[in-house]
């Protein structure tokens, strides 16, 4: 039964996509963005001064090339980076939705429903400070985690244009569907793996100390390293070299005294489990042999 279980706990490896977040990582990660979404929420209501409803939260790992073939052209792309993070991320809303938002944001009522068409430069800047505003509560959401210090890129109507990941990789989607006024759409945020790999591990990070089981974990480590600190190390001095042919090594006897390629003043070379690290000096500690050590020895690439 113990065999059992731990087959249970293997998780297919995909050598095709090896750069994947754990199952820990994506439920960390979708409390984090839960939260995030509820803000966003709230902010964009104030701000629009309408309701703006974001519901059916979803995240999860598809292929980048799938993502893209989900987003309809023409679309609304914000493409932003979150220094120090590496890469670039995407957020994404509904035309639809985002002729709404303009709409409230110049003071007007709200349009009724629209087709979707490709936003003007004017419109497209306007659009581009809500994203900042939602980009604001991200990084609020995530302080308490980590720092960092999201800003807008480019804006884009087509996804050709906004390239965050290559053919094959896996991206984090995370999904909202917008209700606002009589519009409704979606709103999306997409993440390479360099982008939110520091979030995950931060989030994972929050989580255990939330639940306590951190501390648990630094214990361990202590004691890992009390165990590493007290394993035995070998170590011998080495006094010279020299080479001796076989013939010459035959006709040694006692008395007779073999040159080393050392100088007498040249320090000593202490070896540590089989492996050069410093130089010393011979001499004499409460009579016994010793050694001094005088510098740390390089390692040869």
């Amino acid at each position: 039964m113990g065999l059992v279980r731990e087959q249970r706990a293997v998780r297919p490896y995909d050598f095709q996509r090896p750069h994947q977040l754990s199952r820990s990582q994506l439920d960390a990660m979708t409390s984090v963005i839960a939260t995030f979404w509820r803000s966003a929420a709230n902010a964009l209501s104030a701000y629009l001064r309408t309701p703006v409803q974001l519901q059916q939260f979803s995240l999860g790992q598809i292929p980048y090339e799938e993502m893209l073939q989900a987003i309809h052209v023409p679309a609304v792309l914000g493409v932003f980076g979150a220094d120090p993070l590496p890469g670039s991320a995407i957020l994404e809303c509904a035309p639809s939705v985002a002729l709404a938002m303009i709409d409230r944001a110049l003071g007007g009522q709200g349009l009724s429903t629209v087709p979707p068409r490709r936003l003007s430069e004017i419109e497209f800047t306007i659009m581009r400070r809500i994203f900042e505003r939602i980009l604001g509560i991200y990084r609020e959401s995530l302080s308490a985690m980590i720092e960092i210090q999201p800003k807008v890129l480019s804006m884009e109507h087509n996804p050709a244009f906004a390239q965050i990941a290559g053919e094959g990789d896996l991206v984090v989607v995370a999904r909202q569907h917008v209700s606002l006024d009589a519009n409704r759409g979606q709103m999306m945020m997409v993440w390479p793996y360099v982008n939110i790999v520091p979030i995950a591990e931060a989030a994972v990070r929050a989580q255990l100390v939330r639940d306590g089981a951190l501390a648990n974990v630094e214990v361990k480590s202590e004691e890992m390293k009390r165990h590493v600190q007290s394993a035995p190390v070998r170590g011998s001095v080495i006094l010279g070299k020299t080479e001796l042919t076989l013939g010459e090594f035959e006709q040694l006897k006692v008395g007779d005294a073999v040159v080393l390629k050392n100088r007498y003043d040249q320090p000593l070379v202490l070896r540590l489990s089989n492996r050069d690290k410093f130089f010393v000096l011979p001499g004499r500690s409460r009579g016994r042999l010793a050694v001094r050590v005088i510098s740390r020895k390089e390692e040869e690439v």
